[in-house]
């Protein structure tokens, strides 16, 4: 009988900590089951396209690739500049818990900004921007008129606590690859670390 091998490895992951809600490792993880994390429609057709799958667990955001069987490179060349959006959402228990801005609210929503050529690490929401947000999204609208006409617009995201947008911009040290030209991955399974490309939110000011 043949064997097929598909491989994985992570490709950015995400880490989310609240002071209220310590995480424990005899109690499990306390965030995860108050955050909701999904792709927007473009990142989930990057994703299908790339064979990239994302999981929530350990008050993580953890997101793998496909990678070739030979080498740590992924199956699929990413794009040259990849970008990613995650809508956030919080339970009611969670938010209450966390010193949101006053002006926090329908459109004006949290920017979490994560550039993988960057040096930062962590962030809190002082360091994210506050504000309206277009979608990434296009929204086909129709004007009546003699003739009507189509437009394409960006609507602006409502109703969300936030986002996280995973660019890759600059000329920093790239943190997904050690070879840029060829996609190698920074990360590999002998490096046995699971904090390897790992970025902290903390939903407190």
């Amino acid at each position: 009988m043949d064997r097929i091998l598909t491989k994985y490895e992570k490709l950015f992951s995400v880490r989310f900590t609240h002071n209220a809600f310590p995480f424990s490792a005899s109690n499990g993880n306390l965030l995860t089951p108050n955050l909701s994390i999904l792709p927007d429609s473009v990142t989930s057709a990057l994703f299908k396209k790339n064979d990239i799958h994302y999981r929530l667990r350990n008050d993580m955001l953890l997101c793998f690739v496909r990678v070739k069987n030979e080498e740590e490179s992924p199956y699929f060349r990413l794009p040259n500049l990849l970008t990613a959006r995650f809508i956030i959402n919080l339970s009611s228990s969670l938010q209450n818990q966390t010193e949101v801005a006053t002006n926090h609210g329908k459109d004006t929503i949290y920017r979490f900004r994560i550039n993988v050529r960057s040096s930062a690490d962590s962030m809190n929401l002082a360091g994210a921007t506050l504000g309206p947000l277009l979608s990434l999204e296009p929204t086909k609208v129709f004007t009546p008129g003699n003739p009507g006409t189509w437009t394409t617009v960006n609507e602006k995201l409502s109703g969300h606590f936030g986002v996280i947008d995973i660019v890759t911009e600059g000329s920093s040290t790239h943190r997904l690859y050690t070879d840029v030209s060829n996609q190698i991955l920074f990360y590999t399974t002998a490096n046995g670390n699971e904090d390897e490309h790992l970025f902290t939110i903390h939903l407190t000011n």
